[in-house]
């Protein structure tokens, strides 16, 4: 081997090195495309995402007030139930007491005038609540389609103003209010007929949210991509209960949530003077705001009816 041939061996390492090197430059690159590809689209979608939470969670809160006020009025409606059911009794047991029916004695200043008096002052009170739940009725917001639809923009006018009930990065847009429809028993739609008709919403959460990799790098810092969630809520029953008051027993008491009532009877506890709720079963109807498909059409950002804010 010549004295030569160490520095030829030498000079084709140092020529081979060389080419690579630009293929170490590209693929570099490339990982780096693909990192910052990576990191935007996943910022992308978790954008995506939150807005779509956003959405969800806006229209359930602008359907809480009627959910809330038909359950106000389920309970309300229970509790009328049962005054009915006193005053019926009540009234029964007053003409016993005329007649002299049920065992109290009918002379004069006997025990029937005395359980009339007192199961009158009684039917009074009873009545005076009865009256009470039908004004509460009346009470438990506006009963008009339009009240219910002001309610709604009204909780949703409140989305963005406090960041522990709704996401404040987001601008929230009700696209429209609406009756949902009800079918009735003719099968046509008759929810226009109801002063009572569940409502439904469309609403959009947006933002206008920068690309993260050219926000980080500097470059093309004003870049951005739109973060639209859309969602639609109706009013839809939850749960309907059957509910015997007189027979179902609290556990806290292990009587009957309602146990008969025969104290205002002064002498006698007999049946003829007793209020009874054994035969009672109301139905009660619990409702909450559920999803449904968005139904207002395709929509766009704008200024006008049907169209969405974008901050």
């Amino acid at each position: 081997m010549g004295y030569g041939e160490p520095h030829v061996q030498q000079r084709q390492l140092d020529g081979q090195r060389g080419q690579t090197l630009p293929f170490w430059a590209v693929g570099t690159l490339v990982v780096l495309s693909l990192l910052f590809f990576t990191a935007n689209y996943l910022n992308v979608v978790a954008w995506q995402i939150r807005a779509q939470n956003a959405a969800d969670s806006a229209a359930s809160v602008a359907l809480s007030v009627q959910a809330n006020n038909f359950n106000e009025i389920s309970t309300i409606l229970y509790a009328a139930a049962l005054d009915e059911n006193r005053l019926r009794y009540l009234n029964q047991a007053l003409l016993n007491t005329i007649y002299g029916v049920g065992g109290c004695d009918p002379s004069p200043g006997g025990t029937c005038d005395q359980n009339y008096q007192t199961l009158l002052s009684e039917y009074n009170v009873a009545l005076n609540g009865y009256t009470a739940d039908i004004q509460l009725m009346g009470q438990a917001n506006n009963l008009s389609q339009g009240g219910q639809q002001a309610d709604a923009r009204k909780a949703i006018a409140a989305l963005g103003t406090s960041c522990s009930i709704s996401d404040c990065a987001f601008t929230y847009t009700v696209i429209d209010t609406s009756t949902y429809p009800v079918s009735g028993g003719n099968g046509q739609d008759d929810s226009h007929h109801s002063l009572l008709a569940p409502q439904r919403v469309d609403v959009t959460a947006c933002r206008n949210v920068p690309y993260f990799v050219p926000l980080l790098l500097k470059l093309g810092a004003g870049a951005s991509f739109q973060a639209l969630g859309r969602a639609a809520d109706a009013v839809i029953p939850a749960d309907t209960q059957v509910f015997d008051p007189g027979t179902a027993i609290n556990p806290q008491t292990g009587q009957p949530y309602q146990p008969p009532e025969p104290q205002w009877a002064q002498a006698y506890s007999a049946p003829a003077y007793t209020v009874d709720f054994s035969a009672l079963q109301v139905n009660l109807n619990w409702y909450s705001a559920g999803s449904i498909a968005p139904y207002d059409g395709s929509i766009s950002q704008g200024n006008g009816g049907g169209e969405y804010q974008c901050s």
